[in-house]
């Protein structure tokens, strides 16, 4: 039977999912139709304020990945990237659906709140997916 321990540390792992799938999801069924229809903006401006972050973070994972594995904390080297990548995201996730104007400057306010969302989603992600190595007791 597992320890109350263990069984924290499982949900707290399962939780990391729901920002993987936020991330992964909303962007793709809601960031378009938000610049296009709420905001305004030309179809070629709103594509390209989804594609710059997702290519960031695509660029950006790799080193969030090296600096997760050169951190070394007392209480485990990923719990920092992974807390403070979740909270950014969140963050950025607020800032970027805040529509606080119209056109080609609410634009680049998504823009912006979507790159924040990407850059602190690589340092979560890259933590996130090395995490179960960490848990593991062995090999198997």
């Amino acid at each position: 039977m597992p320890t109350p321990s263990s069984v924290r540390l499982r949900i707290g792992y399962a939780c990391g999912a729901l920002v993987t799938g936020a991330f992964t999801t909303l962007p793709g069924l809601l960031l378009l139709p938000y610049l296009t229809d709420t905001l305004g903006v030309g179809a070629a401006l709103a594509g390209c304020v989804v594609l710059i972050p997702k290519a960031w973070a695509v660029l950006l994972t790799p080193h969030a990945g090296r600096t997760g594995d050169r951190t070394h904390a007392r209480r485990g080297s990923r719990r920092r990237h992974i807390l403070t990548g979740g909270l950014g995201a969140a963050a950025g996730f607020a800032a970027m659906f805040a529509g606080v104007t119209d056109g080609a400057a609410g634009a680049a306010w998504t823009g912006l709140g979507f790159l924040l969302t990407a850059t602190a989603f690589a340092f979560f992600q890259a933590a996130y997916a090395a995490l179960p190595a960490d848990l593991a007791d062995s090999p198997r």
